[in-house]
């Protein structure tokens, strides 16, 4: 009793302070179990209850440690104030966009020379002058500075509490998931942050012999065992285009509240063609490539190491032309050095277009239009159309948050429908497919769509954010979130690739190199989506944890556990595994 007495009496000067200031926490933590699915009021309640005594306390300490320190001014009080909210919206852009918390891998996003003109919209002004105004009033209105020794016991009873909850986490004992996915929404913002930036890198393995570990839990998880399937044939031109963000959500084939115009391009190309719908395994465009280029869910050890598995570096060696040609700046990320270490002969951006006077007018906002881009393919496939020629384009005009926002001199077929007379990611998305089925013509009339052609159409990744336009994906459904792919070539195929829920984009590697009779690389993790028989798994690395998914289960796993139970899993995912076939 006495020792609740103290703690009360330490925190009784500015406890409705912290009261005000913690609930910002709360509405994040309520919008991350919503967007990580975790479900049921006991546990969404224990984690709220959990969420505001950790935020509480936390603050309570910082105040503590600023007052110690002789910080006691309310202005420079309520500026710190807001940059912890500019650390939680950090938080909650990420969650909102990809269902993960903001980490070290986004903070290198940052540096990247990405288009951050959204920041001048009203909306984001709107709500970035609110969080400014609140911190600065709550602190000016509610602030009571105290004493230094007043401070320290603050501290000591922060310190305390804080010690009690990391050694009696209460939350630890609900069912699983929920157990993890409630933990991983506790961390105050800066707190999550600057864990994630101190934490330690796994090192890969690389090497040309798997332990009898690695080979167990490899059976286990039904990986580095792809195989042919008797589909493929020899093509002379292999084109691989990745749609910015492309979803299932945005095409009327999945989703009715997309009206049948806005998407008919796509929707009769997958109606045409072998098609497929994929789990995601990761997010950002980086990411995202580096997946389907490896078929390795772990996209940072795979670049970080120079793409020791690359099925750019295996069509090499067939005598393939490789090329990258993107919308964006090149040199983002430094994705201009990354794949050309993947294996493409050459990486040309916005940088290089900026060069072409045919092309350059048509560079704005985060550049190249698709149009364009697609238009230099053309030109480029004709140039090269007597040498085998592996294409990869990423586009640009459905990028986050809304689209394309100015598309210059070009017309498209408009829609008759709300939100398709404004930037939005489906306005976006129905335009795409027009210039998507222009790229189409274009070939066909330069002669280049020929039986020697194969093409897939897929994504670098999804996008999870429904807004502005939530109204169009009510009601909610899983298939949503996945990643289309379809395949075109002049004669048909006439197989149809798997429908397994568990197909996801660690496939399509393998996909390609069935397609094309070329052996598969051992070290893949994915499947030939024409094996209908393959039994799959889905690794589905975030910041700092893996979600795995089989037929039989569902678990995560913490990428820094150090249960003995999880080592097998975490080093199947740090091993690239080189073996020749």
């Amino acid at each position: 009793m006495k020792l609740l007495q103290t703690l009360s009496s330490a925190f009784w000067s500015n406890y409705k302070l912290l009261l005000l200031i913690s609930w910002p926490a709360l509405g994040l933590t309520v919008f991350g179990l919503h967007q990580l699915e975790v479900s049921g009021w006991g546990v969404w309640t224990a984690a709220l209850l959990m969420r505001l005594l950790v935020e509480f306390t936390f603050l309570g300490l910082c105040l503590a440690v600023f007052n110690l320190l002789g910080i006691k001014n309310k202005w420079v009080l309520g500026l710190l104030l807001y940059g912890y909210y500019l650390a939680c919206t950090a938080d909650l852009t990420l969650l909102w966009y990809f269902k993960e918390r903001f980490g070290a891998k986004y903070l290198q996003t940052m540096e990247g020379g990405a288009d951050y003109a959204f920041l001048t919209d009203w909306r984001v002004l709107g709500y970035l002058s609110f969080f400014f105004l609140f911190s600065l009033v709550s602190v000016r209105r509610f602030f009571q500075p105290v004493s230094r020794c007043i401070s320290l016991q603050k501290i000591l009873s922060c310190v305390a509490v804080l010690l009690v909850l990391i050694a009696l986490h209460p939350l630890r004992f609900l069912p699983k998931p929920s157990d993890f996915l409630t933990t991983y929404l506790m961390p105050p913002s800066v707190v999550y942050t600057l864990r994630a930036m101190m934490a330690h890198s796994p090192k890969a393995i690389i090497t040309q012999t798997l332990s009898n570990d690695t080979i167990q839990t490899a059976r286990t998880y039904h990986v580095f065992n792809a195989q042919n399937t008797g589909i493929g044939k020899e093509y002379k031109r292999v084109i691989l285009i990745a749609a910015e963000s492309m979803s299932a959500k945005y095409l009327h084939r999945f989703n009715a509240q997309i009206p049948p115009t806005a998407s008919q391009e796509y929707d009769a190309l997958l109606a045409a063609y072998p098609s497929a719908t994929l789990h995601p395994v990761t997010l950002s465009t980086l990411y995202g490539l580096s997946v389907i280029f490896t078929s390795h869910p772990n996209a940072k050890l795979s670049y970080e190491n120079g793409y020791p598995i690359s099925l750019v570096k295996e069509l090499k060696k067939q005598g393939f032309r490789t090329a990258f040609l993107r919308g964006a700046n090149e040199k983002y990320m430094d994705e201009h050095i990354l794949f050309h270490q993947a294996g493409f002969d050459e990486v040309k951006g916005s940088n290089f277009f900026q060069t072409r006077p045919e092309y350059a007018p048509y560079i704005s906002w985060w550049g190249l239009t698709d149009r364009k881009l697609f238009e230099y393919a053309v030109e480029y496939l004709q140039e090269h159309k007597n040498e085998k020629t592996f294409l990869t384009l990423l586009t640009v005009d459905t990028h986050v948050p809304l689209g394309r926002l100015d598309y210059l001199d070009q017309a498209y077929r408009e829609v008759e429908a709300p939100f398709y007379d404004v930037p939005t990611l489906p306005r976006a998305f129905g335009r795409a497919g027009q210039d998507l089925q222009r790229f189409l013509t274009g070939l066909q009339n330069k002669g280049l769509l020929d039986p020697d052609t194969l093409i897939i159409v897929t994504a670098d990744h999804p996008n999870f954010s429904n807004t502005p336009t939530n109204q169009l994906f009510k009601p909610y459904q899983r298939v949503f979130d996945r990643v289309p792919l379809v395949i075109i070539t002049q004669n048909k195929i006439n197989r149809s690739l798997t429908q397994d829920a568990l197909a996801n984009q660690l496939d399509i590697a393998p996909t390609l190199m069935d397609l094309m009779n070329l052996p598969q690389p051992k070290g893949f993790f994915g499947h030939s989506l024409f094996d209908t028989s393959a039994k799959r798994s889905i690794f589905d690395i975030k910041e700092d944890y893996v979600k795995i998914t089989t037929a039989d289960e569902e678990k995560i796993i913490p990428l820094n556990s150090k249960k003995e139970a999880d080592q097998p899993v975490l080093e199947l995912i740090r091993t690239l595994w080189i073996k020749k076939n």
